[in-house]
């Protein structure tokens, strides 16, 4: 499931998926170098996360659809 990690707190990382709660992880299962805000492809199983891999190419694409939204809305503002 792909899901955003959204923050840290304490020992605890929170991950939003695309539809759905969030999800509680602890910190330490967390991939070397993870980022707040970054997309990663979370496999769980009952109750038991088996693996957390980012998914950096698609951040990026969302992150330059969100700006490209941004922007349009920008651009209307100041057509006013």
């Amino acid at each position: 499931m792909k899901m955003m990690l959204e923050e840290i707190e304490g020992g605890l990382a929170r991950f939003i998926p695309d539809e759905g709660p969030s999800y509680h992880v602890t910190k330490d299962l967390l991939p070397e170098n993870y980022r707040i805000g970054e997309l990663y492809e979370v496999t769980i199983e009952g109750e038991q996360v088996l693996t957390i891999i980012p998914l950096k190419e698609e951040t990026q694409s969302r992150l330059a659809k969100m700006r490209q939204k941004r922007a349009k809305l920008l651009n209307k503002k100041n057509e006013k």
